[in-house]
């Protein structure tokens, strides 16, 4: 099946085979996230609906779409970040629960999309890959309490991103013990500031 898209008035037109490319690896992402290289071309195209061979035309084999499907998690992962934390009206504490939220899904798949290229492989992507993204999207969402914070916004999501990674690593196991409270907890009051106020704390109080 053949996917096309809506022209002025109503009439479709099939897609272009970069837009087709690109909606081939979007779709993908989740499926290589929750289940690695084991995902197969027959699974991914049973999952948009399309022939099998709609896939090997837009990429002519697995390595090809695997390195697309990386390529495109990494150049959008931010995308809605945010729109949807910056024009909702919240606290402080809630957008640094929602960044730390976003932040720990993308770093999962941060960590599966790199499971799918070769260990050499993946270090060099890395290293060819433009950096502070996230410390600029953190930035725009925290720039407004830039007053209240000890540090600028920018580092700020420089330190998100180092405790999310640690948290989130496969390697290190341990770090998925840790809740996103406990996350929020430590970026906003360390380790000797104020403890967030408990349950019984607000008992003792009425």
């Amino acid at each position: 099946m053949q996917k096309t898209e809506k022209r002025p008035g109503g009439r479709a037109s099939p897609m272009t085979i970069e837009q087709r490319r690109e909606m081939i690896a979007t779709a993908a992402i989740p499926l290589f996230i929750e289940q690695g290289s084991s995902v197969t071309t027959k699974q991914l195209a049973d999952h948009l609906g399309i022939a099998e061979g709609t896939i090997f035309r837009a990429y002519g084999d697995k390595d090809a779409l695997i390195r697309a499907v990386v390529d495109v998690f990494f150049d959008h992962a931010n995308d809605t970040l945010v729109p949807e934390i910056s024009t909702a009206g919240l606290s402080i504490e809630e957008r640094l629960h929602a960044v730390i939220r976003h932040a720990r899904g993308r770093a999962k798949g941060m960590f599966a999309m790199l499971s799918l290229l070769d260990p050499g492989e993946a270090r060099q992507y890395m290293k060819r890959r433009p950096s502070g993204g996230f410390e600029e999207t953190a930035a725009q969402i925290f720039t407004a309490d830039a007053a209240q914070l000890q540090i600028p916004p920018r580092k700020l999501g420089a330190l998100i991103r180092l405790l999310v990674i640690a948290a989130s690593a496969p390697q290190l196991g341990d770090g998925a013990a840790l809740s996103d409270e406990e996350l929020v907890d430590f970026a906003l009051y360390g380790i000797a500031g104020r403890p967030r106020r408990s349950t019984a704390d607000d008992g003792k109080k009425n």
